[in-house]
């Protein structure tokens, strides 16, 4: 994995995705047409997808003879995209409603360990491996740690971020799609240490 190339391109998907909801909402707001849908429904999608762009770049850290390219063609066969575009939507609407974790601090780590998870065992479950998908204490440790540093990181910087594009945008509270962009390009140490974990249990 070429963690300058992962995190280029995170922040370039990050973007475009980010963008592209703003735009949206815009719009949508400038023909009085319902924002509801595009914020609970089009722009969690267009998350999780970017969201895979991302564990696609990431992943790979578990077998070093792989590639991005890889990730995808194992999501091609047998409808395992939709399959997991699923399981990532009921999750993300189950996570909203549970308190604590439905914040995007949690929430989308949770989202991304999940993508890894499931990839993970689609790909190694059938081999006779005994599989623990589950992060050991230490591991979960680590997360948790970088989920604070990462929370306190983002708060500082998306207050500022939002405000100025609630003004130029004339929005009014952007710092939701603003936070979980930043989130979203913080995931990269989270999503590593829970591959290093998975990687270990290969022989």
């Amino acid at each position: 994995m070429n963690l300058l190339w992962t995190v280029v391109l995170t922040v370039t998907s990050v973007g475009v995705g980010t963008v592209l909801c703003f735009w949206l909402i815009y719009h949508a707001r400038e023909v009085d047409s319902p924002v509801w849908i595009l914020e609970h429904v089009v722009c969690p999608i267009i998350r999780i997808v970017v969201l895979l762009i991302v564990v696609a770049q990431v992943y790979p850290v578990i077998d070093v003879n792989s590639d991005s390219v890889e990730f995808w063609k194992m999501l091609g066969p047998k409808g395992l995209f939709n399959d997991l575009l699923h399981i990532l939507l009921f999750a993300g609407l189950l996570l909203s409603f549970i308190p604590l974790v439905n914040h995007p601090v949690f929430a989308l780590p949770i989202q991304s360990m999940l993508t890894i998870a499931v990839v993970f065992n689609w790909q190694y479950g059938d081999a006779g491996y005994s599989l623990q998908l589950m992060p050991s204490l230490a591991t979960t440790l680590k997360i948790f740690v970088y989920m604070l540093l990462a929370y306190f990181v983002t708060r500082e910087s998306s207050i500022y971020l939002s405000r100025w594009i609630d003004r130029r945008l004339a929005l009014d509270g952007s710092i939701r799609l603003v936070s979980d962009a930043i989130y979203l390009v913080l995931q990269i140490p989270v999503m590593l240490i829970y591959c290093s974990f998975l990687k270990q249990q290969l022989p």
